[in-house]
């Protein structure tokens, strides 16, 4: 236990490194928006991250053996702390821009990284204006669930392209049996660690991508009258107010909506559709925090979350008292704009601070 707390204290403590400014943001622009080249791209590069033999782990972080499994293994080891906490929102941020940068570093990928919607039905109308760009602008892409909602059935959704060649996240067809998908490019990738960080060696072993469709859970994404209170400029610049709202209806709508290995807490990540859908809940949250001057660099929330489902979802090995010194709070339950952001060895640990203003020298993109 005393070599673990001085690793993690070691990780944890990393220094942030200094960047050059923001000079050419990427630009993250609808799934739907990319052409059929680019999404094969996208795609491509997602099974690259996956295979050991193309894009092997740095870290080897609990035994991961690719750089996939080593974003999953961040996100595992701290469900506890990085949900219905004030970090929820700024690690998140963090989490898919580093993915966005192993896909564009590691495998090569040079198109937009990905949200998905029809752009036409979106109720956040000024997302459609593009920032001033150069030639050489970097894009990138996200799911828009706020937009598919308003086609009324899941499994109409823009994620699951069935008119696209490429099929990149499959029909949204699952074995009645078993809940794995059937098609896509993902259909065969198993997920081998469990949420106790224990990685699962045997041939075959470890579990399918599973999905089950949920309209139910979806219809709570992304209704106009669900979505739009929680940005209502009368709610004042409140982030730990927004922070309930958006995080109870988008966030956990878009995960229990896709249902399956999306509904597990920890493991998520191991779905290739989580940065689809995690990087159009950041966009909300731009849109939140541009709306009034107030809300820009506004912050607050727990540190540790309450909730049960979380404490048993914590892995045995990674209690509470390893993270909260670490945190930058001086060791207390209130989340600060000094507050550390861990990434276990995938990338410099930064504070809240630097993930405020997307433009910002550590973030540098922008959304239309």
């Amino acid at each position: 236990m005393a070599k673990m707390l001085l690793s993690l204290a070691a990780l944890l403590a990393a220094t942030t490194a200094t960047s050059a400014a923001c000079t050419n943001p990427s630009i993250r622009k609808p799934w739907t928006a990319l052409t059929e080249d680019e999404k094969a791209g996208y795609v491509n590069s997602t099974l690259c991250l996956m295979d050991p033999t193309q894009a092997p782990a740095k870290v080897r972080s609990w035994g991961a053996t690719s750089r996939w499994e080593e974003l999953v293994v961040a996100h595992i080891a701290q469900v506890r702390y990085i949900h219905t906490v004030g970090a929820l929102f700024p690690w998140h941020r963090w989490y898919t821009k580093i993915h966005e940068d192993l896909l564009r570093n590691e495998c090569g990928y040079t198109g937009p990284y990905p949200y998905a919607y029809p752009s036409s039905l979106s109720p956040f109308s000024h997302f459609k204006k593009p920032p001033k760009q150069s030639p050489t602008h970097i894009y990138s892409s996200y799911w828009d669930l706020q937009a598919d909602e308003a086609l009324y059935s899941i499994q109409n959704a823009s994620v699951w392209d069935t008119a696209s060649s490429v099929k990149a996240f499959g029909t949204g067809r699952t074995d009645a049996a078993t809940n794995c998908i059937l098609d896509g490019a993902f259909a065969d990738y198993r997920v081998r660690f469990n949420t106790q960080l224990e990685r699962d060696e045997t041939e075959g072993g470890g579990v399918c991508l599973t999905r089950a469709l949920n309209q139910t859970a979806f219809d709570t994404v992304s209704q106009a009258n669900v979505v739009e209170p929680c940005m209502a400029l009368e709610r004042g610049d409140d982030y730990g107010e927004m922070l309930g709202c958006l995080g109870n209806t988008p966030h956990s709508g878009g995960h229990l909506g896709v249902g399956g290995i999306m509904r597990d807490h920890a493991r998520s990540p191991a779905d290739p559709i989580f940065y689809l859908h995690h990087t159009n809940f950041d966009r909300l949250w731009w849109e939140w925090q541009t709306s009034s001057p107030g809300r820009l660099h506004a912050m607050g929330g727990p540190n540790v979350a309450a909730n049960q489902i979380f404490l048993d979802a914590q892995p045995k090995i990674l209690p509470e008292d390893m993270f909260l010194p670490y945190f930058g709070d001086g060791g207390g339950n209130v989340t600060t704009l000094e507050h550390v952001l861990w990434m276990p060895g995938l990338a410099e640990n930064i504070t809240i601070r630097d993930t405020m203003d997307v433009r910002g020298e550590k973030m540098c993109f922008d959304y239309v």
